[in-house]
């Protein structure tokens, strides 16, 4: 899975200038005030300025991580390839583990493991299903069926790319959802790669501060 950040449009600073346009003002350079503002704009809830910064991302995700992500609607905006126009039918996701079903939620996984023998075999059933999968979707392609009938038969496993464009708070309410530890693993590596993005502009340090997210480790872990 890749995430990349295409495009970025504002600062903390054009959030405290939306914040204080309520009172005529404007600011050409951060400072103390600012950084206080933007942590009373988070802990009061006055989510409507951080509206203004917009980020765009491009995604190389599983189409089961894609419908994950795709539950953020409310100020985001996506276009993904399309199996009608082009084929990708050749990239899969292929799990380095196979994680037990967790017994408090019923959709879930827990951070048991099948043991190494049942590994093996899933692997095997899995990659042997993936070759069979391709198999037929060519030969339905060459013979002439429809591709957007064809790819009826590919899994969910199946990589999909697409351009994801919204606000920072979209983006932000995203990451205190799919960050938390009940979070499908996938998921929550890919939004841990969005978000390690945006601190590497180095634009949002003082918003993503207020919320919580300093500066994240590889593991995912925020410190």
């Amino acid at each position: 899975m890749k995430a990349e950040l295409l495009n970025i449009f504002g600062d903390d600073l054009m959030i405290v200038n939306a914040a204080r346009v309520s009172y005529g003002k404007t600011k050409s350079e951060l400072d103390e005030k600012d950084i206080k503002l933007l942590k009373y704009l988070r802990n009061h809830k006055h989510t409507s300025p951080f509206r203004h910064p917009q980020l765009q991302f491009r995604l190389h995700v599983p189409i089961f991580v894609e419908r994950q992500l795709f539950k953020h609607q409310v100020g985001l905006n996506a276009n993904s390839i399309s199996g009608r126009y082009v084929d990708f039918s050749d990239s899969y996701y292929y799990p380095d583990k196979w994680r037990l079903q967790s017994k408090d939620s019923k959709q879930g996984s827990s951070l048991d493991l099948f043991p190494d023998n049942s590994t093996i075999e899933f692997n095997q059933y899995y990659e042997s299903f993936i070759d069979d999968c391709k198999r037929f979707y060519k030969n339905m392609i060459e013979n002439g069926i429809a591709k957007e009938m064809a790819r009826m038969i590919l899994p969910l496993s199946l990589y999909t790319t697409f351009i994801w464009t919204g606000s920072l708070q979209a983006y932000l309410h995203l990451f205190e959802l799919r960050l938390k530890p009940d979070a499908q693993k996938e998921t929550n590596e890919i939004a841990s790669q969005m978000l390690e993005l945006v601190r590497q502009t180095g634009k949002f340090n003082h918003t993503l501060n207020a919320w919580g997210y300093d500066r994240i480790v590889d593991n995912g872990d925020m410190i």
